[in-house]
C-alpha cells in the first residue's frame, strides 16, 4: 500500500466556503469534508464522492447540497452523508423541496447520518420511494468510529461547541502500513510469492486464525505475520471548522483524535482580533496553531479565513503557520502557552 493513501484540496481556497475534496488512491473513490459552495469541482470529482462529512447546517457549510444531488439524480447511486443533531431532518427538508415526478423508484437514495448531543449516531436512508418519509433509527456505530471505508480508512468525529450549538469535526485515518522484513523471509528460507498478498491481507482484516501454505510449507498465520510483517501507523488527517477555543472543545479533540499526521484547521481571525473571534465562536490564528500542536500534527493546513480581511487570506494564513512552527509539540511546554491563551480569552 501507498505510504501516501490520500491526496485533498481544499474545493475554494483559504476564503472561500468550507469544502475539502479527498481523494482515496487505493480505490479511486473520494469524500467530501464539507458541502459549502462546490461549483469549483469537476463533474468527474464529483461522481467519485461516496461519503460527506458536513459540520453543521450553516449556509457556507452546506449550500453545496444541491449540487451534490443534481450531478447524482441520473446515476442511482447511494450516498452516505454525515451531520450533526436534526442533520435528517434537515436532508429531508432539501429533497423534499423538488418536485420527483420524472424519476423512477428508488433513484434518489441518501443514507443520512446524524451524531447527537450525547454522542449517537441515528441514521435514515431516504428515498424518493417513500417520499424520503423513513423514520430516523438508532444504530449501534460510536461517533469515535463512524464508519470504515472501502480501502480500509475509518472516520471518527469529535462534538465542538459553536455558539450554542454543536459543529462536527472529523477523523480520517488510514489503515496502518504493513510491510515485509526480507531478512525475517531469507531466514525462513522463503521466497516471495502470491501467498505474501495474501498473508498481509489477512493481517491487514484481521483474520490471522488458522493456517497458511507458504512456498510449499504450512504456518500458523498468526506467528508467521509475527515474524515477517511490521505495522506503521497510517496517514491521518483532522478537519477542523467552526468551534470555540475552550477547554471543552480542546479536552473532546484529544480524547477522540488522539494525535494526527495532517490537519486542516480554520484560521478565521488573525491573533491581534482574538475578540472577534471569541464574539463568532471562531478560531485565531494563534489558536488554530494551538490545536495543531496539541494533536501532533506534522503538516499544517489553514483555511476559513473571514472575509474581513481585504487584503486577502494570504497574511493570516501565513501568521497561523508561523505559530505552527515557532511552538513546542505537546508536552507541559504547550500546555502552558495553552493556559496562557485561554487567560486571554477569559480577560
Amino acid at each position: 500500500m501507498s505510504d501516501k493513501p490520500f491526496d485533498f484540496r481544499l474545493v475554494n481556497g483559504l476564503q472561500g466556503d468550507p469544502a475539502v475534496f479527498v481523494l482515496l488512491k487505493r480505490m479511486g473513490e473520494a469524500l467530501l469534508f464539507d458541502l459549502g459552495s462546490i461549483e469549483n469541482l469537476g463533474h468527474r470529482d464529483m461522481l467519485r464522492v461516496r461519503h460527506v462529512f458536513v459540520s453543521h447546517a450553516h449556509m457556507d457549510h452546506f449550500v453545496g447540497f444541491d449540487r451534490l444531488l443534481r450531478v447524482n439524480v441520473p446515476h442511482r447511486r447511494q450516498l452516505s452523508i454525515f451531520g450533526p443533531d436534526d442533520f435528517i431532518e434537515r436532508v429531508r427538508a432539501k429533497l423534499n423541496s423538488y418536485t420527483w415526478n420524472l424519476i423512477e423508484p428508488d433513484q434518489i437514495r441518501f443514507l443520512v447520518h446524524e451524531v447527537r448531543v450525547d454522542g449517537s449516531v441515528w441514521s435514515a436512508l431516504l428515498t424518493n420511494t417513500d417520499k424520503f418519509s423513513a423514520s430516523a433509527s438508532l444504530t449501534d456505530i460510536t461517533h469515535h468510529h463512524l464508519v470504515t471505508l472501502r480501502d480500509g480508512s475509518q472516520v471518527a468525529a469529535a462534538l465542538m461547541e459553536h455558539k450554542g450549538i454543536m459543529s462536527v469535526s472529523y477523523k480520517l485515518e488510514a489503515p496502518a502500513i504493513l510491510k515485509v522484513r526480507t531478512d525475517k523471509l531469507k531466514s525462513l528460507h522463503l521466497k516471495a510469492g502470491p501467498w505474501l498478498g495474501d498473508l498481509q491481507h489477512r493481517v491487514r482484516t484481521g483474520r490471522v486464525q488458522g493456517d497458511i501454505e507458504a512456498d510449499g510449507r504450512t504456518f500458523a498465520i498468526e506467528e508467521l505475520a509475527h515474524e515477517l510483517i511490521t505495522q506503521h501507523k497510517g496517514r491521518s488527517l483532522v478537519y477542523l471548522t467552526d468551534l470555540s477555543f475552550s477547554p471543552r472543545n480542546l479536552e473532546a479533540l484529544k480524547k477522540a483524535f488522539g494525535q494526527a499526521s495532517d490537519g486542516i484547521s480554520e484560521s478565521s481571525f488573525a491573533d491581534e482580533d482574538r475578540s472577534r473571534a471569541v464574539d463568532k465562536a471562531h478560531l485565531t490564528s494563534r489558536q488554530s496553531a494551538l490545536i495543531a500542536r496539541s494533536l501532533g500534527i506534522q503538516h499544517f493546513h489553514v483555511f476559513h479565513v473571514s472575509g474581513i480581511y481585504g487584503q486577502g487570506p494570504q497574511p493570516v494564513a501565513e501568521e497561523a503557520r508561523s505559530f505552527f512552527h515557532d511552538l513546542p509539540g505537546p508536552g507541559p511546554e504547550l500546555d502552558r502557552e495553552i493556559q496562557i491563551e485561554l487567560a486571554k480569552i477569559q480577560s
